[in-house]
């Protein structure tokens, strides 16, 4: 038995050795082609992971963290390395115009070209036949020359030319009979994307019958770190992200680079931020404490209620009140959206039939904010009435039996025994409940988009929260997407969140409650 015992475990053992040297190779393979890039970070990241892949799979001691490996695993990818990464954005200017390196920038500056006044100019003759573009013959003061697409340029001389009407035009290039102008336009686009090395420039299409030669516009010196305009011979130099002239003047494309505070420091000085950010903020908060404090109102009234056991009908009232929970939560807010159209939506012809008014229900800041939370209670009180209902049945009954024959009323029942005993369970849920709503950029992306607007040239509307005020300055912003100042307002609401959370852990002894039942 014993050595069928060591037989099976050597077998394993050699499974494991294939299993994961093949692995690794595929791995290194990826490290490789990484390292050729000089992707030095995933180099790094990727031959971490394999080194503690290969430590988890034949240390002993290190057996248990088989199980957690994994776990962890994801929880770096997508929560530590999302978290890390957005921190880094946030003291860096990062956004439309400055999102390459700074080796990128100059490569892209130093490629731009202009025609000088002077440039050497060549008349040309295309070559070709049917659907083909052969070549180009090239000829002007500058010398005679032959472009073979797709782009090889050489001398005439070294090229069989053929002069049949004898008016010193070549008719035939190696063979390929001339071009005529109608025939030419098919290829007008390859003709434009020539950009042929000539010199100290290139060779470039200038009209439908000419060549120019066109020249640097800048040249980058690496020991000054100052880039020249050829064309005027202006000196940009490296100054926070792009390369700017003594005048001020700025060139586009700039560089990622650090700017410390910065974009943390904008949202306190630029009025175009800080007065968004107060009033978002603002909003954000009352949203969220009157959307968790109404539904929890409700659906710890409608608990009460179904807790009572000579309710007829109980199990329907369930089934029925639990419906706006079942129903997936974008389809509901996009049926309540149909709800508040102004025009032909349920609320305003119900309205306008009977009362003989019609709601600005999205076109009014109040009205639009109030339809917000309308919704938003809607869709969360058969949650809090689920998590009431099971914390009431929680509740001994001995506890209500005892305060009648002391003479205690209902509501003194209500307020010494239910809430209080309730409270200790639901503190921890109302307190994810509030986190939860604080960023619910969903509902408040479909129902409203964060209209109406309130401010001219501010990308905040009266209903905008702090995410979706974030997602504005990413992807909707007049002045492009400001990256840098979205993970500044990512990083204020984390810890926003956070610290809200904390205290009201705090406040409420969840944790020493929960500490307490392990």
């Amino acid at each position: 038995m014993a050595g069928f015992r060591g037989l099976g475990l050597l077998s394993t053992t050699a499974l494991k050795v294939v299993v994961l040297s093949l692995f690794d190779a595929v791995a290194l393979y990826f490290v490789v082609l990484l390292a050729w890039e000089k992707s030095w970070l995933l180099v790094g990241v990727i031959f971490a992971g394999l080194l503690g892949l290969n430590i988890l799979a034949f240390s002993r001691r290190l057996y248990p963290f088989r199980y957690l490996a994994p776990g962890l695993l994801f929880m770096v990818l997508m929560v530590v390395i999302p978290l890390v990464y957005t921190v880094y954005i946030s003291f860096t200017n990062y956004a439309t115009g400055n999102i390459l390196t700074k080796d990128q920038v100059v490569q892209l500056l130093t490629s731009r070209q202009f025609l000088p006044p002077n440039s050497p100019s060549f008349t040309f003759r295309a070559f070709g036949e049917g659907q083909n573009l052969y070549g180009l013959y090239l000829w002007g003061p500058a010398g005679e020359y032959v472009i073979l697409t797709p782009g090889q340029l050489s001398p005439a001389s070294a090229h069989a030319l053929k002069d049949v009407d004898g008016d010193g035009i070549p008719d035939f290039l190696d063979g390929k009979a001339a071009l005529a102008l109608p025939e030419l336009t098919r290829f007008l686009s390859t003709l434009q994307n020539l950009n042929i090395p000539f010199g100290d420039g290139w060779l470039r299409l200038s009209t439908l019958t000419t060549f120019r030669v066109y020249s640097p516009q800048y040249r980058y010196d690496p020991e000054a770190d100052v880039l020249v305009d050829l064309r005027t011979g202006k000196e940009y130099r490296a100054q926070a992200g792009n390369f700017v002239a003594a005048d001020g003047e700025k060139l586009d494309p700039g560089w990622i680079s650090g700017v410390g505070l910065a974009n943390y420091i904008r949202f306190l000085r630029d009025p175009l931020y800080h007065r968004a950010f107060v009033r978002v903020f603002t909003w954000t908060v009352i949203w969220s404490v009157l959307t968790v404090t109404l539904s929890f109102a409700l659906g710890l009234g409608l608990a009460i209620l179904l807790n009572d056991r000579q309710l007829r009908f109980r199990k329907l009232y369930r089934s029925l009140l639990i419906v706006p929970y079942a129903i997936p939560a974008f389809i509901s807010i996009l049926i309540w959206r149909g709800f508040f159209n102004v025009e032909v939506g349920l609320f305003n012809q119900f309205l306008s039939q009977y009362l003989g008014v019609r709601v600005p229900w999205l076109t009014d800041p109040f009205w639009a904010r109030f339809a917000c939370i309308l919704t938003n209670v809607w869709l969360t009180y058969p949650y809090m009435m689920l998590v009431s209902l099971g914390a009431l049945q929680s509740i001994p009954e001995e506890m209500y039996e005892a305060a009648k024959v002391d003479g205690a009323s209902g509501w003194q029942r209500f307020s010494r025994i239910t809430f209080p005993l309730l409270l200790v369970s639901v503190a921890p849920l109302l307190i994810g409940s509030f986190a939860f709503t604080f960023n619910n950029f969903t509902l408040i992306w479909l129902l409203t988009r964060g209209e109406p607007v309130v401010e001219i040239g501010s990308r905040a509307g009266a209903t905008d929260i702090l995410l979706s005020y974030a997602y504005k300055l990413s992807f909707q912003g007049g002045r492009g997407a400001e990256y840098n100042m979205t993970a500044a307002l990512a990083v204020i609401i984390f810890v926003i969140v956070a610290l809200i959370s904390g205290i009201s852990f705090t406040r409420t002894k969840a944790l020493e409650e929960v500490s307490r039942g392990l």
